[in-house]
């Protein structure tokens, strides 16, 4: 199926006071703005700070399913978003993004369209080598089909028995159920049109982040520390914080550690 690609912005959601500092989360594939509702309400009762939250839904997830640019490639993206949330930010942001969503938030960062006093990652990869990268596109090519011809629910089964999340079988089953509504709400045309033109093996090899940059990984997402040390290639000034029993969603996993780390975040970047 070919979507019906609008060129129009995305939709932003927003909590917290008008006149608070602007904190915009992107959140990861299989989801959409209300992955940050626990994340967003641990962080608040931890900080003095006025917090004005931005929650975009990103192309392909939540009411933005067809919500992509006219045109293919990561600038088109960069764009978009630029021009979706500058409406809503009354000076300089913390950008941050989980997984997908961090990937997203470190191209846009790098872009400079945006005013920024930082950026805050979770569990995001960095680009991957130009030789790694058809390999990816060819294994989200796969999984682009699958969602078109197998459906949701059997995607969704697919993904949750990845290696990525195996440690997740601890967690409170409600934590779980949640989860999987939310994935299960998605559509899956509009998650294929995104592994296609915002999928890992699509990203740019050519960023060069010049703000404060922080990341959270967990200390079981073995494949993410291993690729840590490259994000140096990109980032001089980044630093990550490994939090111990956590996987690669550390915002579920440990998310009374994930939120203090942000909350740090945020006010180192707005003191």
């Amino acid at each position: 199926m070919t979507l019906h690609v609008r060129d129009r912005l995305l939709p932003i959601r927003s909590r917290g006071p008008q006149d608070g500092r602007p904190v915009i989360l992107l959140h990861g594939f299989l989801a959409d703005s209300r992955q940050w509702d626990a994340l967003t309400d641990a962080v608040d009762s931890r900080i003095d700070v006025p917090i004005r939250w931005l929650l975009p839904d990103l192309p392909g997830h939540g009411v933005a399913t067809t919500t992509f640019p006219n045109t293919p490639g990561w600038p088109h993206l960069n764009d978009l978003l630029k021009r979706s949330l500058q409406p809503h930010l009354r000076g300089p942001a913390l950008l941050a993004g989980y997984s997908m969503g961090g990937r997203i938030a470190a191209s846009l960062a790098a872009s400079g369209l945006l005013n920024l006093r930082g950026l805050w990652l979770e569990s995001a990869h960095p680009p991957l080598p130009e030789p790694a990268q058809a390999q990816r596109r060819a294994e989200d090519e796969a999984r682009a089909v699958q969602l078109e011809t197998a459906g949701l629910s059997a995607f969704v089964r697919a993904w949750e028995a990845l290696p990525l999340f195996a440690n997740q079988h601890t967690l409170d089953p409600a934590i779980l159920a949640s989860q999987r509504a939310l994935r299960l709400s998605q559509d899956p045309h509009g998650l294929a049109q995104n592994l296609r033109w915002y999928g890992t093996g699509t990203m740019p090899t050519t960023l060069a982040l010049h703000l404060p940059t922080h990341g959270v990984a967990g200390a079981l997402d073995a494949k993410l520390l291993g690729r840590l040390p490259e994000w140096r290639a990109f980032a001089l000034n980044c630093a990550w914080t490994i939090l111990a029993n956590a996987g690669h969603a550390t915002h579920l996993e440990q998310l009374d550690a994930t939120a203090t780390d942000l909350a740090a975040t945020i006010e180192r970047a707005f003191s």
